[in-house]
């Protein structure tokens, strides 16, 4: 049996579809962060010109999106590969992927603002 169909078999389709799209979005926005932090020059990853952009509301919602992507793609990856090497205990797993994933994006987004309301320090 080849790799990609165990993996479906351990996933449940929702979870295995929205794996799939993840990793599409995760390309989009990878890109855009390689482009805008390398493509336009080395001015763009000083921390005065981050902080600049993360200013505007659609960066932050670029960010969270790219959190939230990131996030659910690697902990249902993790998931994938626990299930695939035969755990029973399939509800345990689940609920226990919910609350790190919630935690991580909480986490996540308020360290987000928090460098976002740091940044009236720095931009003075």
């Amino acid at each position: 049996m080849a790799f990609n169909e165990s993996v479906k078999k351990s996933m449940e389709p929702l979870a295995w579809l929205f794996q799939m799209v993840t990793a599409v979005f995760m390309v989009f926005f990878l890109g855009v962060h390689l482009i805008i932090a390398h493509a336009y020059g080395i001015n763009n990853i000083l921390f005065q010109k981050i902080l600049e952009r993360l200013q505007d509301p659609w960066w932050q919602a670029f960010y969270i999106a790219f959190i939230i992507s990131v996030t659910y793609h690697a902990l249902n990856g993790l998931r994938g590969i626990i299930l695939d090497m035969g755990v029973k205990r399939i509800k345990l797993i689940n609920i226990i992927f919910w609350i790190v994933a919630i935690a991580t994006i909480i986490y996540a987004i308020w360290l987000l603002y928090a460098i976002i309301g740091t940044s009236n320090y720095f931009l003075t």
